[in-house]
């Protein structure tokens, strides 16, 4: 029965334009809307005088902030951080910017902002490269994976074109999941920063799949020199270890992010409550109005 239901969904045309019209008196459960995906360019909103353009997939996180929305959805506490976090950088580099969601959001927000995307597999960093020139945005994209050091390393792929995630020089897949070891371009920030001759980076997005910690330690030249805030991914207690001891001394705060419950204040970084964290000093931290 489902799998007929799949085929007759297929087959419906124009189900962006159908479902474009429904969104205006109709607000469908996470449970409905994540069956009702499509392919096709959608506009997202991100403050009232800013919005950019994605090409919509098919897959869940496309489809997430078309229905629920940029900030009522998907990594929704960390996106409206995201959003001002960019009003006040003017340098900002996204590592692990899968097909731009959150470059895209910083360009929309700061059209003076030097934004700067890395992206090593190239089905992704296609797509990526797809939503920049859609947008018109100057954003300059790497098909490279920050690291701890310059030159190439393995990824661990599949075959599914709805993988979007893949770490450097691991194999995180479950057991008996088919693997493709695919030889990427590599990267330091250390590197990164001289070739761009950047004076400072004022704002992070490190997002790679437990691969952070060789991230800041490519970065050992000038993380204590810039200092920038940082959203960052931590999914196990080792890595927001290794974190923690690559940025102790350097003045920075750690604020846990529940997508759900919102964002608390802690004096160890740890496994996160959903998925991130942001590091950033005090100031920051009051301009925000978070609660120290």
């Amino acid at each position: 029965m489902k799998k007929a239901w799949r085929m007759l969904f297929r087959l419906i045309p124009f189900k962006r334009e159908m479902f474009s019209v429904l969104r205006f008196f109709w607000h469908p459960s996470e449970s409905v809307y994540k069956h009702l995906h499509f392919k096709g360019v959608i506009n997202v909103p991100v403050k009232q005088s800013a919005s950019f353009k994605i090409v919509h997939h098919g897959f869940q996180i496309e489809n997430e902030i078309f229905w629920a929305g940029l900030t009522n959805g998907w990594e929704k506490e960390s996106i409206r951080l995201w959003i001002r976090l960019c009003e006040e950088s003017d340098v900002i580099i996204d590592i692990g910017a899968n097909t731009g969601v959150y470059a895209l959001v910083a360009k929309a927000i700061n059209k003076d902002a030097k934004v700067y995307a890395f992206e090593p597999v190239k089905r992704v960093y296609d797509k990526l490269q797809e939503n920049i020139v859609l947008n018109k945005y100057d954003i300059v994209a790497f098909e490279k994976a920050a690291s701890n050091t310059d030159g190439t390393a393995l990824i661990y792929d599949t075959d599914d074109e709805h993988t979007l995630s893949v770490t450097v020089n691991k194999n995180t897949r479950e057991p008996g999941t088919n693997v493709i070891a695919t030889e990427i371009q590599t990267i330091t920030l250390n590197s990164f920063v001289l070739d761009n001759d950047l004076k400072k980076i004022d704002l992070l997005k490190i997002d790679v799949e437990t691969h952070e910690p060789e991230v800041l330690e490519g970065f050992s030249n000038y993380l204590a020199e810039f200092r920038p805030a940082m959203l960052i991914e931590i999914l196990t207690d080792d890595v927001g270890k290794r974190v923690e001891a690559i940025i102790s001394g350097l003045g920075y705060l750690y604020f846990n992010i529940d997508e759900n419950g919102g964002i608390r204040r802690v004096e160890r970084i740890l496994k996160s409550d959903y998925y991130n964290y942001l590091l950033c000093n005090q100031a920051l931290a009051h301009k925000l109005g978070l609660k120290l």
